[in-house]
């Protein structure tokens, strides 16, 4: 009996012991991924706040610029600077309604930059109403980086968590870090309702969002979209769903919903239409680990994931590696006539090529039947158009957007000049060169330019 008893004391403090040693390596790898999150959203602020205050500075250089040339490049860098802020300020865990004018003076400042640029590689000068607005322009991002810098600092010192509006590990904590972020978003907020509306032709102007999407269908329940999400990402996991918000008003009104694996602690948050139960986007919080699949095995993934989800003849025509990450971007294809304003992004963690973010706001908007017309002039003509002695590659038919939400179709061709590469696009009606883009190949990826 006295051995039966020591052996059931020993085995209790065995268990005792594993169970207490679980318990630590889990706290301990929660905390290590809470770091890397909170790192993350920090980087993604700081990086915020250093393309703000470069596109402050590019626009005063602008002012005092007296070259054309000077103003194409400050106007291409502003641009890119304007995106890439756009970007960072949609990652961060700040309620998208209370920063909706801010991202919309970002992309407006970029639309202006892209137009800018394009008259003065035409050779025409800035009228005094273009300077005006510039100084306008400036005006308003001084403001919005001094906001920007000041919040900066009050993270600091006060040592606020971004990673806390997310995990909601600290209700305290949550409303300290709700208050700064959005108090101080929405001064700004107020700010910029006053700037003035930009009127101009830019390919992604704003004029442009504002056209009705052309998604069609039937509205659905929240405990449809909930059924949606759930069997969105098509790895075989069952996930549990919650609603977590609706947005209305908006291009898409749809559903917020929040998936979560049994046993895992990342979220799955993904946006559903009302109108036909559609996925607009989607991102996985889940951390990655050591790169094991090559670029075309995760770009053979997406296609796949893109089938099953019904989504039908896309190709990938750009890529970007990052993180461990894969961004493709897919264009759809109507009888061999690639459709660019279709397009759907699908990221991919390269260590198991699993899905880990999505977005098909441009395909959810311009996909639709349409009556392509024959081309008017043949390959053959439309390689004669072409400005300069390059060696052609490979030619397929295109439609492109084009200023105006307009849309034309083109001959695309893939032609190489000396050590560069362009995709140079002929209209196929009318001979004319509409576009030309230059082929980056980088150690990450594939970007147009």
């Amino acid at each position: 009996m006295k051995n039966i008893l020591i052996g059931m004391v020993v085995s209790l403090a065995i268990i005792l012991g594993l169970t207490y040693n679980w318990g630590y390596n889990q706290q301990s790898q929660l905390k290590n991924y809470n770091v890397y999150v909170e790192n993350q959203f920090r980087r993604m602020f700081y990086d915020l706040v250093g393309d703000v205050e470069n596109i402050q500075s590019n626009l005063s250089k602008i002012m005092v610029s007296g070259t054309p040339k000077q103003n194409v490049l400050l106007f291409t860098d502003l641009m890119y600077k304007c995106y890439d802020a756009q970007e960072q300020l949609t990652q961060l865990p700040i309620e998208h309604k209370d920063v909706s004018k801010t991202q919309k003076f970002l992309s407006q400042v970029g639309d202006f930059s892209m137009a800018m640029s394009r008259k003065c590689l035409s050779g025409k000068p800035l009228t005094n109403e273009d300077i005006n607005t510039l100084e306008e322009l400036h005006n308003y991002s001084n403001y919005l980086s001094q906001n920007l810098l000041k919040l900066q600092s009050d993270i600091t010192q006060d040592g606020v968590k971004l990673a806390g509006l997310i995990g909601k590990t600290s209700k305290d904590l949550e409303k300290v870090n709700e208050n700064m972020l959005n108090t101080s978003f929405l001064n700004v907020e107020e700010r910029m309702q006053e700037y003035p509306e930009l009127i101009y032709d830019g390919p992604f102007s704003e004029h442009i969002r504002n056209i009705k999407p052309k998604l069609e269908g039937k509205e659905i329940t929240k405990d449809k979209a909930m059924q949606i999400a759930k069997s969105f990402l098509k790895d075989g996991k069952k996930y549990s769903a919650k609603l977590i918000s609706e947005t209305a008003n908006t291009r898409f009104s749809s559903y917020i919903v929040e998936l979560k694996e049994n046993g895992n602690d990342y979220n799955i948050t993904m946006a559903i239409t009302k109108k036909a139960g559609k996925v607009i986007w989607m991102l996985n919080t889940k951390e990655i680990g050591d790169e094991k699949l090559s670029v075309k095995e995760a770009v053979n993934k997406a296609k796949d994931f893109l089938r099953k989800n019904g989504f039908e003849n896309m190709i990938p025509t750009y890529s970007e590696e990052y993180d461990g990450q894969l961004v493709v971007n897919f264009a759809y294809t109507d009888d061999d006539v690639i459709v660019y304003t279709d397009l759907i992004k699908v990221k991919l963690s390269l260590e198991d090529g699993s899905v880990i973010g999505f977005e098909s706001e441009g395909y959810l908007s311009n996909n639709h039947k349409r009556e392509i017309a024959r081309p008017e002039i043949s390959e053959e003509e439309a390689r004669r158009m072409i400005s300069i002695d390059a060696e052609v590659e490979d030619i397929k038919l295109a439609i492109i957007p084009t200023e105006g939400s307009k849309e034309v179709l083109c001959y695309e061709f893939i032609a190489k000049y000396k050590e560069d590469r362009f995709l140079i696009y002929i209209n196929a009606l009318n001979g004319e060169e509409e576009d030309i883009l230059q082929v980056i190949t980088k150690e990450n990826g594939v970007l147009m330019m």
